[in-house]
């Protein structure tokens, strides 16, 4: 791999290396900010709400003002995000640093997918966007270990080095990005073309599919970091972060699997194989009782939604042929809307009852998922007939 898509793929593990290291921090953060674990993790919705919504234009507004300038003004507002947490006197100020930290990587994140498909040729573009995958996979996983590992000494060391890892990729991916031409059309369109991605057939079901996987997947992932600092655990931030960092190491080898999968057995297939992996991971983290079977478990969640993911982003950038990029931000915005609420949704649930009626609220939606695979399947083969007979 050359130098110039390392350079951007770096920069898909930024945004996840931070956005998820507070699930290792909740104990420390707890004692800092005098809050409960539901406060806590707020701070992961005030960084995805304006995630979820500016990435809706991000890619758009990149056309426009050209690649390297968005990724420079998105990078800026991200380190100044960072900057912020570090200097957080209190929760609340931790909750807007969150969100700064979050309007900068929303015009990081779909722009350097842009830049991939700009310097990618076609043929080689389904490897690349793996690789992708694995990188961002690689940050989720990795940021809860690295802070766990920094929270003892200070939980504010882990902002100061994304901050610091920021400013080195973004001068680097300068050197990489390729020139592109401004259009100054591509903004008329943008209201008119995601008006026409939502009314097709069946992007309404997959973008539910998205926000459902990953409520599931923060509901659980969410609240056991609070859950194993408990006793009769009473596990220490190091080994919480470990234990939260398998499921996206699992992510990391499971992704290739799913999407053999996809290509072998079929789209639908994948994700209701995924959506029945990520139900059996809810009991099985039901049942767990000491560290083995929580790492176990969180091994199959990871699984689970690799296949998941594998499934929908393929079937993303099929499903309107002549709107790739616009769907795939509506999906996109859809389903991290999803990571962000979940700390909302499950919060009262955890609050009245603890941990296990979660992970049973989780179980619940995940089968739930199944028939909404099956009523997307039906659409898919609706659109593909109407095609057929237009043509």
């Amino acid at each position: 791999m050359d130098l110039k898509r390392l350079a951007v793929l770096s920069g898909g593990y930024i945004g996840p290396l931070s956005g998820n290291a507070v699930l290792a921090m909740i104990p420390v953060l707890k004692t800092d900010f005098g809050a409960s674990a539901e406060e806590i993790l707020v701070s992961i919705t005030f960084f995805m709400l304006p995630f979820a919504f500016f990435n809706l234009f991000s890619g758009t507004v990149s056309d426009v003002y050209g690649r390297r300038r968005m990724l420079s003004i998105g990078f800026s507002i991200y380190v100044l995000g960072c900057i912020l947490c570090v200097l957080s006197p209190s929760l609340t100020a931790f909750y807007l640093s969150r969100s700064v930290q979050g309007i900068g990587y929303a015009f990081v994140n779909p722009v350097l997918l842009a830049v991939l498909g700009d310097m990618t040729p076609p043929s080689e573009r389904g490897r690349v966007m793996g690789y992708f995958g694995a990188f961002t996979t690689a940050g989720i996983a990795t940021g809860p270990m690295i802070a766990g590992f920094l929270a003892p000494y200070d939980w504010r060391w882990m902002f100061v080095l994304v901050a610091v890892l920021a400013i080195g990729v973004n001068f680097w991916i300068r050197t990489a990005c390729p020139a592109s031409r401004p259009d100054t059309e591509a903004l008329k369109h943008l209201a008119s073309n995601v008006k026409v991605a939502v009314r097709s057939r069946g992007v309404g079901t997959l973008c539910l599919l998205g926000f459902l996987t990953f409520l599931c997947y923060m509901g659980a992932l969410g609240f056991l970091s609070d859950h194993l600092s408990l006793p009769p655990q009473s596990l220490d931030e190091e080994a919480i972060g470990l234990l939260v960092g398998m499921s996206g190491v699992a992510g990391m080898f499971a992704a290739p699997l799913g999407g053999c999968m996809v290509d072998g057995r079929g789209r639908e297939f994948t994700a209701s194989i995924g959506f029945i992996v990520v139900g059996l991971s809810m009991a099985f983290l039901y049942a767990s009782s000491d560290w083995l079977h929580f790492a176990l478990s969180l091994l199959v969640l990871g699984t689970g939604t690799a296949f998941i993911w594998a499934s929908l982003l393929t079937i993303t950038v099929e499903i309107v042929p002549d709107l790739k990029g616009t769907v795939s931000s509506v999906f996109n915005s859809s389903r991290f809307f999803g990571y962000s609420l979940a700390p909302l949704v499950f919060a009262p649930i955890y609050s009245f009852d603890g941990f296990g009626p979660v992970l049973l609220a989780g179980l619940v939606l995940t089968f739930a998922a199944l028939p909404v695979v099956h009523l997307l399947k039906n659409q898919l083969r609706s659109s593909q007939s109407d095609s057929t007979a237009s043509s």
